[in-house]
């Protein structure tokens, strides 16, 4: 709590998710007492004519009821990756509050997505109106570049769409995406949609596993299997990704589970554990996935070549193709989708 913030501002803050407006602010204070407060750091600005207290996080409920505020509409829906946010499964930093209308904001920290939504769409999170988790889903996995879509699907696996309906959520939620995909019919990133919510896996324990696994599949390799499980003399083993049959493994090399000494012990057992029962792993750091995935795609494809015994294959990368008859062929490795622009759905 703000020390020395007067009673009526002190209501209108706690029922407003922490945030309160300039006007209210005048209510009580002087402009100069307003802007003295803001340059001492004691109010923060959150969007236009909205402030929130310094010791208040910016949660997603605080900055969609900012946005609703500075708008100066009755009620907001919390779209995109703000909903994503408030669902568990957001993976990306973004400053901005997107949010669902038909009003413009004056504001550069709120994204207006001007899309038709019905009530079945709508979920009420922590007291903020937000789009269903599926919705949510399919919209980024829509809209999102395909690092980020697949690493938001695998996420919102992991948390469970709808947890408790079945006894498989799992399968449940890759379904229910589906269902959710054919009623985006006709909209910017559908075909991507389609595409990645057939790649999504919740096994995925992290954005960047999610990422790398991306690279693996548009690089043309066997499709990777997440967490595969090895036995060693040592005790259980996970990869965060693996060729099985080939005893091949990748691991994301995080530098925050990776770095120092006690770190550098553990990773070598690990190693010297997995490489006894003849597998071969091989790594990844952040800036190869991001910027030069093929060092180590490629020394992958020439390790499965030659586990399999065969020659060294050239790098197959990403087809996309149009057909005259309006459908599209989509083929990342040996994962292939025939897409039908006319339908929305894929065969």
């Amino acid at each position: 709590m703000l020390r020395g913030m007067r009673a009526r501002l002190e209501r209108l803050r706690d029922g407003q998710f922490g945030v309160f407006t300039a006007a209210q602010v005048l209510g009580e204070y002087t402009q100069a007492e307003l802007r003295t407060r803001v340059l001492r750091g004691e109010w923060v600005r959150v969007c236009h004519g909205v402030y929130r207290e310094a010791s208040t996080s910016p949660v997603a409920q605080l900055r969609v009821e900012a946005a609703r505020l500075s708008m100066g509409l009755p009620t907001l829906i919390a779209g995109y990756d703000t909903a994503a946010e408030l669902h568990g499964f957001s993976v990306i930093d973004s400053a901005a509050t997107h949010v669902i209308g038909r009003q413009r904001s004056r504001s550069k920290q709120i994204v207006v997505h001007q899309d038709r939504v019905d009530s079945l769409d709508l979920e009420l999170v922590k007291g903020t109106l937000t789009t269903s988790p599926v919705r949510t889903a399919v919209d980024l996995a829509r809209t999102l570049d395909r690092l980020d879509a697949l690493a938001t699907l695998d996420a919102a696996l992991r948390v469970g769409l709808s947890p408790g309906r079945v006894s498989h959520p799992l399968e449940f939620s890759r379904q229910a995406m589906d269902e959710e995909a054919t009623r985006h019919r006709g909209r910017r990133g559908l075909r991507q949609a389609v595409e990645l919510i057939r790649l999504a896996d919740g096994r995925a324990e992290s954005p960047m596993e999610s990422r790398t696994r991306v690279r693996c599949i548009d690089a043309g390799l066997p499709y990777p299997e997440p967490q595969v499980e090895v036995s060693t003399p040592t005790g259980l083993r996970r990869l965060d990704l693996g060729w099985r049959e080939s005893r091949v493994g990748l691991e994301y090399d995080s530098a925050t589970w990776h770095s120092g000494r006690h770190a550098a012990a553990r990773d070598t057992a690990r190693h010297n554990s997995l490489t006894t029962q003849g597998w071969t792993i091989f790594y990844a750091t952040a800036l190869d996935v991001l910027h030069h995935p093929h060092l180590f795609t490629e020394p992958i494809r020439a390790m499965l070549d030659r586990a399999a015994g065969r020659s060294p294959q050239p790098a197959c990368r990403r087809l996309h193709r149009r057909e005259p008859n309006g459908r599209e062929l989509i083929m990342s490795g040996n994962h292939l989708t025939l897409f039908d622009t006319t339908s929305g759905v894929d065969r």
